[in-house]
């Protein structure tokens, strides 16, 4: 799968070696791990999603801490291609698990990667709505140390280095520099070095309300995407 992988990982992303992209998404050390594929019409890989369990001790009780590591080619990034397959995994571990406290923990490099976990996820932190994040800093100061992340020196708690950096160019820098989203805007003021491959810390509590929310926000868009074509077709036929 390694030998598959990487070299679609390789034009998406820049700054990871082949055994640490190996490490991360294929060998990881999580006790359970699951990775979806995908693939165009020819059935080649266009892009992969993986999703880590990993247990650990968090404020005094046993947690999962769930990570993931996602790439897809720029020509099949419409609409939220993972979502489902995330979603079916959270609800399987939570089945398994109903008691259990469930964090998702990234180290998002991107811009659009905020936006979409601000979109989905019901609670986010850090975020612009929670201007107190002095837990957010203790959380990620802890889990920093547990997966031996290494923070960037003189930036905003929460940034580390990651190394991945996504493939953009001046014309993508200066769209994500120029959109009014506000969580956008509030990743590039807490990581603007995500262009050194720099990752914020994201903490998400991932419970009941937390998959209902993403449930619905998913079915929301599907629904949208599925009238769109027929409104258009109306307003055409209209002139």
């Amino acid at each position: 799968m390694i030998e598959d992988l990487y070299p679609i990982h390789a034009e998406i992303f820049d700054g990871v070696s082949k055994p640490d992209f190996a490490n991360y998404v294929v060998k990881s050390s999580a006790p359970h791990t699951r990775i979806l594929l995908h693939r165009d019409q020819q059935e080649n890989i266009v892009g992969y999603c993986a999703i880590h369990f990993f247990e650990e001790q968090m404020e005094g009780q046993a947690v999962t801490i769930i990570r993931m590591e996602a790439g897809l080619k720029r020509e099949y990034r419409r609409g939220n291609r993972n979502a489902p397959f995330v979603i079916s995994q959270l609800l399987g571990y939570r089945l398994r698990q109903p008691l259990r406290k469930i964090y998702y923990l990234g180290a998002l490099v991107h811009p659009p990667s905020f936006m979409l976990l601000s979109k989905y996820a019901r609670q986010v932190w850090p975020s612009a709505r929670y201007p107190d994040d002095s837990r957010y800093q203790r959380i990620a100061a802890h889990l920093t140390q547990a997966f031996r992340l290494q923070p960037v020196a003189n930036s905003q708690p929460g940034v580390v280095h990651v190394g991945w950096r996504t493939r953009d160019d001046e014309a993508d820098r200066k769209k994500w520099a120029e959109i009014p989203h506000q969580a956008a805007q509030f990743y590039l003021s807490r990581n603007p070095g995500y262009v050194a491959g720099h990752g914020l810390l994201t903490l998400v509590p991932v419970n009941t309300a937390c998959v209902l929310h993403a449930i619905r926000s998913l079915l929301t868009d599907r629904w949208a995407r599925l009238w769109q074509p027929r409104q258009s077709g109306r307003a055409a036929r209209a002139h």
